[in-house]
């Protein structure tokens, strides 16, 4: 379904609304493919941020611009996911719209500025600005990218929609730069669920990198939002992937929304 505003979004199911908005290198469908179960008992709107998927560019991503998109969906009350840099714009979508939110849970949003001066940090902050600045394609920025997470460079190559998304992400602004309204989302009524891989199958240098840094970010959420807590083991990054264990958890949570 393409919007007037040219946003793209893919409808599941029927019933009370659930908002998904998806990361980085990604798009919507992508994403939650896994999650398509949970269309049995809720309209699933899965959103493709600008330049992902079938929404086209228009000036290029930005959480802020995600925000306003997410925030436009929020007409009914509805749960809202967000997952990585889809999580930066739900925060935001969620403190600008808190009458239309019903539930809210949030992947490892990379919420980089709760952490500004921590020495983790501020090393992965500068690492993906030169990755960034020096890559001379998308292909290569997905190898830094990865590779500043503690990952090793991927081997395969990436055509398609997958290449059109690490083109987004390379230029999408840096999420470091988001201002998180923490006091506005703890005063905020609806529920508040932060979710977070227990990486313990990565690599060493993933976990010790990537893992504690969203580790160390979650924590901030939990506390400041007054959240629950969920983390999955035999995952790192992507415990929506998952399946019906991670549905299940959310369906739990929405139950008592």
């Amino acid at each position: 379904m393409r919007r007037p505003d040219g946003l793209n979004v893919t409808v599941w199911g029927q019933g009370e609304p659930a908002v998904f908005v998806h990361g980085s290198f990604g798009w919507g469908e992508e994403t939650w493919r896994a999650q398509r179960p949970l269309a049995e008992d809720y309209e699933l709107l899965i959103v493709d941020r600008r330049g992902y998927g079938g929404s086209p560019a228009d000036g290029g991503a930005d959480f802020e611009r995600d925000a306003e998109d997410v925030a436009g969906l929020l007409d009914r009350p509805s749960h809202l996911v967000g997952h990585s840099y889809g999580g930066v714009g739900a925060l935001l979508a969620a403190a600008r719209r808190p009458d239309g939110v019903r539930s809210l849970a949030v992947i490892e949003p990379p919420a980089i500025g709760l952490l500004r001066g921590d020495p983790l940090a501020e090393s992965f902050i500068e690492e993906m600005e030169v990755a960034t600045r020096e890559s001379k394609d998308p292909d290569e920025y997905r190898h830094r990218f990865l590779q500043g997470f503690g990952f090793p460079a991927p081997k395969d190559e990436i055509e398609g929609p997958a290449l059109a998304a690490a083109t987004t992400s390379w230029h999408e602004r840096p999420p470091a730069e988001a201002e998180i309204p923490l006091a506005e989302l703890a005063r905020a009524p609806f529920p508040k669920l932060i979710i977070r891989g227990a990486w313990d199958k990565a690599p060493p240098s993933a976990q010790e990198r990537a893992g504690e840094l969203f580790a160390r970010i979650c924590d901030i959420l939990v506390r400041e939002l007054n959240a629950e807590s969920a983390t999955f083991p035999g995952v790192a990054h992507n415990p929506q992937l998952l399946g019906e264990p991670f549905n299940e958890r959310l369906r739990r949570f929405w139950s008592l929304a």
